[in-house]
């Protein structure tokens, strides 16, 4: 039997409603089709989201049940409200100073789960990309990403950034902590997130766009929500320590 006698009792002493399991069933699913700041990207009702799967569009709806509720704790007490999101850029950094100011930034901030970005470095025609997902503006992107990420545990750890072509920044990093999907708060299991940052030429070399790539498993997200059912899901990603041993720094790829 895969379920000791022991987590049999462990089980029925913490049932689990059929409507409770159900809301598991569907967040869950939920979540990993879009694993980091894409359920909050679908649901930020004032950005132009153009969501690209029947479960984001689901979580659209179903996180905006609970929107009204926390947007008044939210305004009370936002850091993104201090950050000059017109304010002025640093125009016509190179590629390479560029990704010092992401890399120095992000290790700082970690505005991938924080949503405390750096607008000066960014294009007002900045858009962002996923295979669920597209997004335009980079506060919209921010204010999303917070709203998604639960800031106690969230975490952006930052593997490697790298200049991979003219106008190309590659970032590796890891993600882990819990996501606020309406009024369920759903652990992901640490995984790694490779993304890049197109900067624009035309545009003092603002960064321009974003990719996120992320591999997605939706029964093993599931599983992950119920501890004695979390060996199934295989390992996490490795430590902080243990990817920049496997990073090859030049590309921000996995050895």
């Amino acid at each position: 039997n895969i379920i000791s006698g022991q987590q049999q009792l462990s089980l029925s002493q913490n049932t689990i409603s059929r409507r409770g399991l159900f809301y598991l069933a569907v967040t869950a699913a939920t979540a990993c089709s879009a694993l980091g700041p894409k359920i909050a990207l679908a649901s930020d009702t004032q950005s132009n989201v153009d969501a690209k799967s029947p479960f984001i569009a689901f979580a659209n709806n179903f996180v905006q049940d609970n929107e009204l509720d926390s947007s008044f704790s939210e305004s009370r007490d936002n850091p993104l409200d201090d950050i000059d999101w017109g304010g002025p850029k640093k125009r016509g950094l190179t590629i390479e100073q560029m990704a010092d100011a992401v890399n120095d930034g992000l290790i700082e901030q970690g505005w991938f789960v924080t949503g405390r970005g750096k607008p000066e470095l960014f294009s007002d025609n900045f858009v962002f990309a996923d295979p669920q997902v597209s997004l335009a503006g980079y506060e919209e992107y921010c204010r999303a990403v917070r709203r998604l990420f639960d800031q106690g545990t969230a975490r952006c750890e930052l593997v490697c950034c790298s200049v991979t072509g003219p106008n190309t920044i590659k970032l590796l990093w890891r993600n882990s902590g819990k996501v606020d999907l309406g009024a369920l708060r759903v652990d992901l299991k640490p995984y790694t997130v490779t993304t890049t940052l197109e900067t624009d030429p035309g545009d003092d070399n603002l960064a321009v766009s974003q990719v996120d790539e992320f591999e997605s498993d939706p029964l093993g997200l599931l599983l992950y929500q119920l501890p004695f059912l979390r060996f199934l899901t295989g390992p996490p990603a490795p430590s902080l320590n243990q990817l920049k041993q496997q990073c090859d720094f030049y590309t921000c790829k996995l050895r």
